[in-house]
């Protein structure tokens, strides 16, 4: 009887403990729905964009074409604005003044592909009247975009027709270099909660995101800033 006792003693206090965490950790589902700007600053001849000018640049012999005559004819800019929408999950413990987060949503180099994020940080909700809350988060957050690359160069594209073009063929395999990264970011946002049960949020962010993946890891920057609107449930 002792011997089951203490193998019964040991998972009860686990259940406890897992109830008990259970009872103080805040859950929200979301969904988000906005725009943001993606500041890659891409070199881009060091990438297979350079092949296509040099393909141009045939039909231009004996005449001379230079990159920056190539750069200016096809509008190519190293940042573009991307609409963005998703789901998240934000969780909180207690009071503490920490945050963490989950996301998938559209990546901000196509609204075609996704990304799928983790942030943690520092963060706190403040409450004000009638049921508006202010929030804020700064802290890490790593990130796998399967957008970043070959649309990122054909969405740099400021030529319309060009890039529709591009669209169509362009697609070589990691031309800007890994997918995944590092960022250091800050998210601010007000809501209201609505309803007697105040299990329903809605509300606008504004987040900004810097790459701090080391260059020699790769050259392309993941930096971006923007703002959304959010539809969440409290469980």
């Amino acid at each position: 009887m002792l011997k089951k006792n203490s193998t019964l003693l040991p998972l009860f206090l686990l259940l406890f403990t897992f109830s008990a965490t259970a009872q103080n950790l805040k859950i929200n589902l979301g969904l988000n729905i906005g725009m943001s700007q993606l500041f890659h600053d891409t070199r881009f001849e060091t990438t297979p964009l350079h092949d296509l000018y040099s393909f141009t640049a045939i039909s231009h012999r004996p005449d001379d074409y230079s990159w920056e005559e190539f750069e200016k004819d096809y509008g190519i800019r190293t940042s573009f604005i991307q609409p963005r929408f998703g789901v998240s999950a934000h969780f909180t413990y207690k009071d503490w003044p920490l945050m963490a987060s989950v996301e998938a949503m559209s990546s901000p180099s196509s609204y075609q592909k996704m990304a799928y994020g983790f942030t943690v940080g520092i963060g706190k909700e403040f409450y004000s009247y009638d049921d508006y809350y202010f929030s804020f988060l700064g802290g890490y957050k790593f990130v796998k975009d399967n957008g970043f690359g070959a649309t990122t160069v054909v969405n740099s594209i400021g030529n319309d027709e060009a890039r529709e073009y591009a669209s169509t063929f362009f697609n070589p395999e990691n031309p800007l270099g890994t997918k995944t990264g590092n960022l250091f970011t800050l998210r601010g946002g007000l809501g209201r909660e609505l309803g007697e049960a105040k299990i329903i949020r809605v509300g606008v962010e504004a987040y900004g995101e810097l790459d701090l993946t080391a260059k020699t890891k790769r050259q392309s920057r993941m930096t971006n800033y923007g703002a959304q609107f959010f539809l969440r449930f409290k469980l």
